[in-house]
């Protein structure tokens, strides 16, 4: 009997409704004993499948890329499910691999979970020189969509990433290299780096200058790039893009003065006035004194425009400082300074973000319909995450930070196992829009986030 799980959540169905046509699906998927191999691929044409995105389905996890996550990339689980045997190339780098985020070294490592404190280990190399045609996974960690008709090498990148001379090396641009594989499949997920960069520079506008890109621009850079793969081939699959204030990044650090000898959330005794209420007046006892009452509360670190408040997100680029004392009260042997703006994300910088995902996703809808083309609901798929969790292979995935097993050390990409959910994804979208009937990966089989040791 074939394994079957619980598909991912869809775009815009209510919760309940949700888990009730998961199950439905479920159901249904074990009863047609859905399986990989000739004769279950449907319409699908695996000959050839190229990936077009970022570092999500470049298979960057913890801050890095680098071969043993490579080799569980979205694509590379989709086409060693779906088409075993195809010859389906990466470019390769050596672990620890290369940091993603212009960090010098490699990928990313837990040294302490209380305290948090990350470290870096060595920088890798690339393994796969010399290959004489265009690599089937294009995907370029930290490529914009605004980048995504002209650049081909970090020179013509609008922030110089090396990523684009390790994998396009100038052989032309993400559109010209798939028209020269002859792609038969293609998997297109851009965008998500033009409002997730923001986010993670705390809304910065200094720091992160003309993002989120308007969404006039992603619009229409992103109907141009598919007017040139639809030139290719019209099996193309679509990604809409994750809230990026949803992710561990913008969570795992909590707005409040920790303990830095436990990671317990620092208490302080704060002293206030008992009013009686028939009066509305400060009570006095016996003795005329005035009444006051103490309780402990929690301290809020230090933002730019003063004491964080309840709603403010930090990033984990903010731990470090907070190391250092930046952002805790002098009060409480902080330095007193103000953490900077671009580690902190005030409401309007979140409600800003929001609405740029709201708005990129609506594009993305309106051209899927217009043009007939599959979307894997990653949004709908974090979102669920976020709130209830996902369950797979008996195992819940959420987005808490080290714990939630979906995402890595970064706080961003996933980590295998939660690659092998969007992935599964990926099969089930396929499958209602090709004919197709492929099974379900296995998750049990990938890892999680690694909590100890290198």
């Amino acid at each position: 009997m074939s394994r079957c799980e619980l598909p991912g959540p869809r775009r815009a169905v209510p919760a309940a409704r949700r888990a009730a046509v998961g199950l439905l699906l479920l159901v249904a998927a074990c009863r047609q004993g859905f399986t990989t191999g000739p004769g279950v691929t449907g319409e699908l044409d695996l000959a050839r499948l190229v990936a077009i995105g970022d570092g999500y389905l470049a298979g960057a996890t913890d801050g890095a890329l680098f071969a043993s996550a490579q080799e569980t990339s979205i694509p590379a689980l989709f086409v060693r499910h779906a088409a075993p045997g195809a010859d389906f190339r990466q470019p390769l780098i050596s672990d620890p691999g290369i940091a993603t985020d212009e960090a010098e070294g490699g990928r990313l490592t837990l040294v302490s979970g209380r305290p948090l404190a990350l470290a870096r280990l060595a920088r890798g190399a690339p393994l796969a020189l010399g290959l004489d045609r265009p690599y089937d996974n294009l995907a370029v960690p930290d490529a914009f969509l605004t980048e995504a008709l002209t650049a081909d090498n970090s020179g013509a990148s609008l922030l110089g990433n090396e990523f684009y001379d390790l994998i396009l090396r100038g052989r032309g641009t993400f559109a010209e290299q798939a028209a020269e594989r002859d792609a038969t499949l293609i998997l297109l997920w851009l965008g998500t780096e033009d409002v997730l960069t923001f986010v993670l520079q705390g809304g910065d506008r200094a720091a992160a200058p003309g993002l989120p890109t308007p969404v006039g621009t992603f619009t229409t850079i992103y109907e141009t790039l598919l007017d040139q793969l639809e030139a290719v081939t019209g099996q193309i699959v679509l990604f809409n893009i994750p809230d990026p204030t949803l992710l561990p990044a913008v969570h795992a650090v909590p707005n409040l003065v920790l303990d830095p000898a436990t990671g317990d959330t620092l208490l302080i005794t704060i002293s206030e006035p008992v009013i009686d209420p028939t009066t509305g007046q400060q009570k006095v006892d016996s003795l005329g004194q005035l009444v006051f009452s103490s309780r402990l509360s929690p301290l809020p670190l230090i933002g730019p425009e003063g004491v964080l408040g309840t709603s403010d997100l930090v990033t984990l680029a903010a731990l470090p400082l907070i190391a250092e004392g930046i952002g805790v009260p002098a009060a409480v042997g902080g330095t007193g300074e103000p953490l900077p703006d671009r580690v902190v994300l005030d409401a309007e910088e979140i409600a800003a973000a929001r609405a740029t995902v709201a708005a990129y996703n609506a594009e993305i809808a309106r051209i899927a319909d217009e043009r007939d083309l599959a979307v894997v609901d990653v949004h709908g798929l974090v979102e669920a995450m976020a709130t209830t969790g996902v369950v797979t292979d008996g195992v819940l995935l959420t987005t808490e930070w080290l714990f939630g097993q979906a995402f890595s050390l970064d706080g961003v990409s996933f980590t295998p196992k939660g690659y092998g959910v969007v992935t599964n994804l990926l099969i089930d979208t396929v499958n209602a829009r090709y004919g197709s009937r492929l099974r379900h990966i296995r998750t049990a089989d990938l890892p999680g986030i690694p909590l100890f040791g290198h």
